[in-house]
Parts: C-alpha cells; sequence; structure tokens
C-alpha cells in the first residue's frame, strides 16, 4: 500500500496508509492473545515434529507473498465486509469446542482460519481478492495430515509390493510386514512418506502460484504435486528393500534408510520443480500498468477504526468465554476412582501371566490390565481412567496396541444390544496374532464410535456437568479354529460381558 496524493479543486488530500497498518497489527495482536494456547501449541508441534517443520516458514512467506503484490493494492479501495464477521464467529466457536473437548485439530483449524477470515472482513472483497493466495496459503500453518499416516502406509505397501513382483524377489506379505528371504522390514509410520507429501503439497502450489498464470497449468501441477510424492516413496522402500535383498541385510537396515530417505526426499523435490519447469508457463505476462490507478473516492479513516474496534470486540467477548472453559477443566478432579477390587485383579494375574499386549496410554490417572477368564476362555482386558481435569482420552497419543511390536492385518464390525457397531480387529507380529475390541464409557455413557464419544464429552464439559471418561479394551489371542470362527466367538464373548466392565465406571 502506498500513500495517493488528489488534486481537486486545488486542494491536496492525503491518504495515510499508516491508519490501516496500525489497526491490522491491532487485530493481529488481538488474535495472539485470544488465541494463544492455539498458536503456542502448534508452534510447538511444528518445532518438535519433523512433518511440520515447513510451517515455521509458512507466515514470514505469507508477508513476502502480501508484499509483492504492495502496488496493486489501493487503500482506497478498503471497504470492510461485515457479513465475514459470521465466519469468524464460526471460528471462534470451533475454537471453544475444541477447547473444552482438549481437541487440538480444532483449536488449530479455528486459529489459522480466524487469521486470514479476519483480514478479509477488514480490507473487504476488493483488497482480500488481490491477495487472495497468500490468505489461503496460511491454512498450511495447520498441523494436520498424520491422520493420513496409516493410508499412506498400505498404499506404499501395495505399490512395493507390485515392484517387488515385477523384480521377481520371493516375497511375503502379512499386514505391513514385508518377508524377503533374507529378513523381515516393517513398512512403519516413518516408511509413509508423510513428510514428503505434505512438503510436496506446500511446494507445489507455492511454486504454481509464483510460476504459472494459467489456471489449468495451476491444477495439472498441483496434481502431480500430490501423486509425485507417494509414487517416489513406494520407490524408496522397494530401493531399500531390494538393496537389503542384494547386500543379504548388510546395507539398508537400522539408520541406513533414514539417511537415504532425506537424500531421496531432497531429489524429490528437485524432480518436482524440475517436472514445474516443463509444465509452467514459459513467458509470464508481464503484470505492467499505466502508472498507479488514481483513487477516485475519499477514503474515510473511521471506516477502518469502527471495522478493527469490531474485530476486536468480537475476540474478546469469546475470549471471556474461553477463560471460563479453561478455568472448568483446571479445577481439582472430583473424588471419582475405579474399584480397587481391580488393583488386586491386576496383581494377582500379573504374579500368573506376561502381558504380550500392552496398550499405551498417555498419563492415565487410573490404569488397569490383567487377565480373566471368560466363558472359560482367558481374556485380556485393559481398563483406563481419566477424570475431570485429569488428562485426555481420546487422543492420537493413545495407542491400543504399539505399532512397533503390532500391526493391523483387517477390522470387522458386529452388532450389540443397543444397536451399536462394536469393532473387531485383528492384530499380527511374528509371534502371533490377536482379535482386540473397544469401547468408550463417558459419564457412564458407552460409546464404540470415538468421535460420537468425543462429541458427548465435549458436550458435557460444555454445560459443566462432565465427570470423567473411560476406555475398556479386551483382547484374545486366536484359536486353531478358522478366523472367521474366532471373531464369532469373541463377539459373543465381548456382547455377554461389556454391561458388567462397564459397571466400573457408573458413580453416584
Amino acid at each position: 500500500m502506498k500513500d495517493y496524493t488528489i488534486d481537486s479543486s486545488n486542494k491536496t488530500t492525503i491518504f495515510d496508509v499508516k491508519p490501516v497498518i496500525g489497526c491490522l497489527l491491532l487485530i493481529v495482536a488481538t488474535w495472539v492473545v485470544v488465541f494463544w494456547q492455539g498458536v503456542t501449541t502448534a508452534v510447538d508441534i511444528w518445532i518438535i515434529s519433523d512433518i511440520f517443520n515447513h510451517c515455521l516458514f509458512v507466515l514470514p512467506g505469507v508477508l513476502y507473498l502480501i508484499y509483492l503484490k504492495r502496488t496493486e493494492l489501493d487503500i482506497t479501495a478498503l471497504k470492510p465486509n461485515y457479513f465475514v464477521l459470521v465466519l469468524c464467529t464460526g471460528s471462534l466457536l470451533l475454537y471453544a469446542i475444541g477447547l473444552a473437548g482438549d481437541v487440538q485439530l480444532f483449536m488449530h483449524v479455528a486459529t489459522f482460519t480466524f487469521l486470514p477470515l479476519s483480514i478479509w472482513a477488514f480490507i473487504g472483497n476488493k483488497l482480500a481478492y488481490k491477495i487472495l493466495f497468500p490468505l489461503v496459503f496460511i491454512l498450511f500453518c495447520i498441523p494436520i495430515g498424520e491422520e493420513l499416516i496409516p493410508a499412506l502406509q498400505e498404499v506404499t505397501a501395495d505399490l512395493a509390493m507390485v515392484m517387488l513382483g515385477w523384480s521377481g524377489i520371493p516375497v511375503y506379505r502379512s499386514g505391513l510386514y514385508i518377508e524377503i528371504p533374507q529378513g523381515q522390514f516393517l513398512v512403519a509410520e516413518a516408511c509413509s512418506g508423510i513428510s514428503f507429501f505434505i512438503a510436496s503439497i506446500v511446494i507445489g502450489s507455492l511454486y504454481a502460484y509464483l510460476n504459472m498464470q494459467s489456471a489449468k497449468r495451476r491444477i495439472v501441477f498441483m496434481l502431480i504435486s500430490i501423486l509425485f510424492p507417494i509414487i517416489a516413496n513406494a520407490i524408496r522402500v522397494f530401493g531399500i528393500i531390494l538393496t537389503g535383498y542384494l547386500t543379504d541385510m548388510e546395507h539398508a537396515v537400522g539408520a541406513d534408510h533414514l539417511v537415504y530417505g532425506w537424500i531421496f526426499f531432497s531429489l524429490v523435490i528437485v524432480c518436482l520443480l524440475g517436472i514445474g519447469e516443463l509444465v509452467r508457463d514459459k513467458q509470464l505476462a508481464a503484470n505492467i500498468s499505466e502508472g498507479q490507478p488514481r483513487p477516485t473516492t475519499v477514503f474515510n479513516v473511521k471506516t477502518c477504526y469502527q471495522s478493527s474496534v469490531s474485530m476486536m470486540a468480537l475476540m474478546l467477548i469469546f475470549f471471556v468465554w474461553f477463560n471460563s472453559i479453561n478455568s472448568q477443566l483446571t479445577l481439582p478432579a472430583t473424588e471419582h476412582n475405579l474399584s480397587a477390587s481391580l488393583e488386586a485383579e491386576q496383581e494377582a494375574s500379573n504374579a500368573q501371566n506376561s502381558n504380550a499386549w500392552t496398550p499405551e496410554f498417555n498419563q492415565p490417572y487410573q490404569e488397569f490390565q490383567f487377565v480373566r477368564q471368560l466363558h472359560n476362555v482367558p481374556v485380556d482386558i485393559y481398563m483406563v481412567w481419566y477424570p475431570k481435569g485429569q488428562g485426555e482420552l481420546i487422543s492420537s497419543l493413545n495407542r491400543l496396541y504399539p505399532e512397533k511390536a503390532w500391526t493391523l492385518e483387517s477390522k470387522s464390525a458386529y452388532s450389540i444390544d443397543d444397536g451399536q457397531s462394536m469393532e473387531v480387529s485383528t492384530i499380527v507380529n511374528p509371534r502371533g496374532k490377536r482379535l482386540l475390541s473397544y469401547w468408550y464409557v463417558v459419564d457412564g455413557k458407552m460409546f464404540t464410535n470415538n468421535r460420537m464419544a468425543k462429541l458427548y464429552e465435549i458436550y458435557r464439559i460444555l454445560i459443566g456437568r462432565y465427570v470423567g471418561s473411560g476406555l475398556v479394551a479386551i483382547s484374545q489371542v486366536t484359536r486353531n479354529t478358522t478366523e472367521s470362527q474366532d471373531k464369532v466367538t469373541f463377539a459373543a464373548l465381548t456382547r455377554d460381558n461389556f454391561s458388567e466392565l462397564n459397571q466400573y465406571f457408573m458413580f453416584e
């Protein structure tokens, strides 16, 4: 933005951009204060997780992209769009839900959608359109994408198996384990290629914006940016297995494949940019204007102040509610503990059995695991309890089985008495196979779906009546019958006993 001077009736009117910049800075500062928890938790993820290190450069990149458009931003076109405040309110409500349920995904989505929306509301449609891509690019600050890891693991394993079939190498696959005569490989989370995938999309979108004007070329290149890293990662996994096969497992094992992965990632980005050079417009149309268009209307600085005050007032109103939610979640836990009989059963069980299957939950308030005879069959039972203010039950940090020790082979479902669908998973490792089912109990109400359980938990927190959430998981080693018969027997066993197991979470 620049200052403008207009001569009219021998008078000079100066349009100063300083009030606009000042109001924008106040809006951003208020955004940081109101969304502080969302901003800081996101930054922690950016720094800690290799998958999201690129997010650290998104906001500086946005400022640079807007700077490139500075000559096209006419201050007299600033006309606040108050209808966008409806969308801003939606982001604030989503943030409140994220706070209540400790759902960081909701908090991060709300945080980094509110920022571009508030800028749009402040500067209006015309100016927002001029910087549309930089505003949308802010969304890459959201640390999202880890949910795709299981799907990418499956796709990578599938494509690697196809390539191994072409090579003629004897191979056997069990879940995510790929075995060759020389040894066994696991397509783990680090092999999913999620870092390649996300970074490729970010770099691809930025390259398309800066180097292509044709919408068709941009769409084609974005599709390439999505598909290319998936195929390239499958080639990487195939190469690692092939190297292990040819060198009798002397290379491409241990830390070697991680080093190869970073080298390969660099080659993937170079190849992607090389493809971009082939696809991009060879001669970009010059954006040369015949001189800066003269403003034809007088800019009213009061409009700027009114818009910024409205924006900050909306944020501060919700800020009071956010503090109320936080204060409720930090209250001391109520005296609700699971029965002491579970501890005695656990001690007796541990003295007789060793646990081959152990879930991993983050800082549980109470945790019990024991073997109980159900239908004259030894069954592993795991219970965990998180009362109000004592951590989060439904979280991506909590795992029903350690993925370094077990891998998912298949899933199926069966109905229980109240019409809900209970899931049974088959997990495997080199030493055996297990069936696994689990369900949640939130304030005495049972759920087999984690999303429904989370929504009910958030609802109870928002109305101020939340007590706590628990989980029951049962697992059984597969017997010598057929897999389908094993599942039928396991389903009947679960149906007959889940009501009794739920009683431990029923408080007066």
